[in-house]
């Protein structure tokens, strides 16, 4: 059970209840052997339901170190905590699987915070006279940098660089490494109940891109030597070799980002919507949940401002399709969380909310999707 030891807890109660009654009264004593009994069920299920989560084995040659680093304010723009994913030789100090305690998901699935991950913590850069490719990871509405560890790892074991920024205002929680935090200024859930709703769910996330935006071009310059923030890989990195992919709004704003700005080659989108404006301009893989069986029929009169958001959506999505170079997995038996390390809360996907499928099988199939496109799309010789 690793870190889940309160599940220990049943079946200390129920032993303690049964020392307790065991020299009373035969209806006590069986009331203790009931209650011991009763305590070791609860704990057995607990710890099978519920257990610390395990990393899945990466499908790369390399081990994989991190490191993270903060990019200074600049003018009115924020601070930006942001954490690289590489390939090294050795594993060095393991990490935990959240470094933040904060970003725990809710009891009783706040293991994941506890968990550790055979991740060198400040490992070196793998040895090589080769500049490495660079992939951007973009968190998804309100989540955070490391909401989706298992897949940026497995990125890097196979070469890349994975480099994840929390966006200040939107990502859950910002942990500065002097101690200050700053939350999320986001609705929770976006309102689709709506057209109006619907609108201004799109101007904000215009508004939201706008800032993204301008924390990657941030990003990338420290990156590239602006300032002395992330010197480790100052010189390793081919930023003529960028890609990005993202999960839900992160996956938005992936297909915007590829549709706007050259410098990225490839992208992906892990189950977003597609904003208006969004075509691509170069390789590109879409992800989607288990599709709705309504959307492969007309639409009829009276359906909600939603349905008609995720229409509109899944057309410009039809419409991007018939570029180059594009791919669309929809993983049926899916549901939206299971794009990310939600899906690895319980070994109960329908207990986890991530669909049907076990977390095994979709994520091999997700790291394999994203592996095979990023090293078409991005490897090759580099200086």
């Amino acid at each position: 059970m690793g870190d889940a030891k309160e599940w220990l807890l049943p079946v200390a109660v129920g032993g303690l209840a049964a020392f307790v009654l065991g020299s009373r009264s035969k209806i006590r004593r069986i009331l203790g052997a009931a209650m011991a009994l009763g305590g070791a069920a609860a704990t057995l299920v607990l710890g099978w339901a519920l257990p610390q989560p395990v990393l899945p084995e990466w499908q790369g040659p390399h081990q994989v170190g991190t490191c993270r680093f903060e990019i200074p304010a600049e003018g009115v723009e924020p601070r930006l905590v942001a954490q690289a994913w590489y390939p090294t030789e050795a594993k060095g100090k393991f990490s935990r699987w959240l470094a933040d305690q904060g970003l725990a998901p809710k009891f009783p699935f706040h293991h994941l915070a506890k968990a550790m991950v055979p991740i060198g913590v400040d490992a070196p850069l793998l040895a090589t006279p080769q500049r490495f490719p660079v992939i951007f990871y973009e968190h998804s509405w309100t989540g955070h940098r490391a909401e989706n560890v298992a897949q940026v790892s497995d990125l890097a074991s196979r070469g890349f660089v994975v480099i994840a920024v929390d966006h200040p205002g939107q990502a859950s929680r910002v942990r500065y490494v002097d101690g200050s935090v700053v939350t999320s200024e986001l609705p929770g859930s976006p309102d689709f109940s709506t057209q109006a709703k619907v609108d201004e769910f799109l101007a904000l996330g215009e508004k939201c891109f706008a800032a993204r935006d301008r924390n990657l071009e941030r990003t990338v310059r420290a990156l590239n030597g602006d300032g002395d923030t992330v010197t480790r890989l100052t010189g390793r990195l081919d930023f003529q070799r960028m890609g990005i992919f993202g999960f839900s709004f992160g996956g938005s704003y992936a297909l915007r980002l590829c549709a706007t700005n050259p410098l990225f080659r490839a992208g992906a989108n892990e189950d977003g919507l597609c904003f208006p404006g969004e075509d691509p301009r170069g390789p590109f893989l879409f992800f989607d949940s288990e599709l709705p069986p309504w959307l492969g029929l007309a639409a009829v009169p009276g359906e909600s401002a939603e349905e008609t958001l995720v229409r509109q959506a899944e057309a410009r999505l039809q419409a991007a399709m018939v570029g180059p170079a594009r791919k669309r997995v929809v993983m049926n038996g899916v549901s939206h969380l299971g794009f990310s390390d939600a899906i690895f809360r319980s070994p109960w996907p329908r207990l986890s909310k991530t669909g049907k499928r076990p977390a095994k099988e979709v994520h091999e199939r997700i790291s394999r999707e994203l592996g095979e496109f990023f090293e078409a799309a991005l490897q090759g010789d580099g200086k």
